[in-house]
């Protein structure tokens, strides 16, 4: 059993919406998570605590060990409830413990939709709407598919899977009849953080969340070190395929 400790009881205005996604392909979902929850200054009310990690540490001797949680925020302000967490549980087991915990917390604060967001390994998108932002919409209530286009994402056309928490919570929220949408940004790699697509995601969350642009700057400059370490690696690799030696080896 999963242990879930409420700090304190949020209180909203109007049915609240919830936001939920865990790490993902390119870290999208994590850092798109983190930097919504600090940008709109989210209070911590309740945390699932965790499995993880599997070991200690220690320190000349001395043992320290910090057990990790799962974290629900509230924003009063714009009444909304984020979940995120430092990882994606593999076991399938846990991953369907963590979809009920997180369903059960928005049968509680009573939430009318759920959002998700994550990466998606780029498409053939010759039959979709032009979207120079790479970002897909799928949702789980054909009601409801028509905020994909209206807030100017393609479709996630054709089939596949959308693999983890962040496509699951939309399958187990459909039983509980609740409406979900998974917002997905397109990458090429998915073992290279991926900044922009989480920027370009965030972009039409707030969008349809209705509040104002976030500050990026965090995510631009991830990816400014990002193209700073490819184009390293790509010199190295240069030189080495014309029999040169990297810098620093003599």
């Amino acid at each position: 059993m999963l242990n879930l400790k409420i700090h304190k009881i949020p209180t909203f205005v109007s049915q609240p919406t919830m936001i939920a996604a865990l790490p993902d392909m390119g870290n999208v979902a994590g850092m798109g998570m983190t930097l919504l929850a600090t940008r709109l200054a989210a209070d911590l009310f309740a945390e699932i605590y965790a499995f993880w990690p599997p070991f200690v540490t220690y320190n000349q001797g001395i043992i320290r060990y910090v057990q990790s949680s799962y974290k629900f925020y509230w924003v009063s302000k714009y009444d909304l409830v984020i979940f995120t967490g430092d990882f994606n549980p593999s076991d399938p087991r846990r991953l369907y413990e963590i979809c009920y915990e997180v369903l059960k917390m928005a049968e509680r604060v009573d939430a009318k939709i759920l959002y998700s967001i994550g990466a998606a390994l780029r498409q053939n998108t010759s039959t979709s709407t032009s979207n120079s932002s790479g970002v897909y919409g799928a949702v789980n209530n054909e009601q409801i598919v028509d905020k994909i286009s209206k807030f100017n994402m393609n479709i996630l056309e054709g089939e596949g899977q959308i693999i983890g928490f962040n496509g699951l919570i939309l399958g187990l929220a459909k039983e509980r009849g609740l409406n979900a949408m998974c917002i997905l940004g397109e990458i090429d790699n998915p073992n290279v953080i991926q900044p922009m697509t989480a920027k370009a995601i965030l972009h039409t969350l707030t969008k349809i969340l209705g509040i104002p642009s976030l500050d990026m700057k965090e995510l631009e400059e991830e990816e400014k070190r990002k193209k700073f370490m490819e184009q390293q690696a790509n010199y190295i690799e240069n030189v080495m395929e014309h029999g040169g030696k990297p810098p620093g080896i003599a």
